[in-house]
């Protein structure tokens, strides 16, 4: 089965829209402890993220959130806030290489 292309599916909450992809990785480097840059397609929980150019993924361990960046053709660059999984921190770790 093919990956989503739909961020929708994640369930996430919109931390960020209507902005830039610069100001994108500004908010997870000034807000996560961790973070990791992806490349544009990168694949999480069987969805292709749509990226125009690589940006920042973050961890922000103390609340278990993921911070990850998108872009949507009707709403353009925007941060999505996901709960963590189990497991999630450490297969992102993995396949990010660090």
């Amino acid at each position: 089965m093919s990956p989503s292309r739909c961020i929708n599916s994640l369930s996430g909450c919109v931390l960020l829209r209507d902005t830039t992809e610069q100001a994108i990785d500004e908010y997870v480097r000034e807000h996560c402890p961790e973070y990791y840059e992806i490349a544009p397609d990168f694949e999480f929980r069987d969805v292709e993220i749509s990226l125009n150019q690589p940006m920042l993924l973050g961890f922000d361990l103390g609340e278990k959130k993921i911070l990850l960046p998108c872009v949507k053709r009707c709403a353009g660059p925007m941060l999505v806030e996901l709960d963590a999984n189990e497991g999630d921190y450490e297969e992102l770790r993995t396949k990010l290489g660090k």
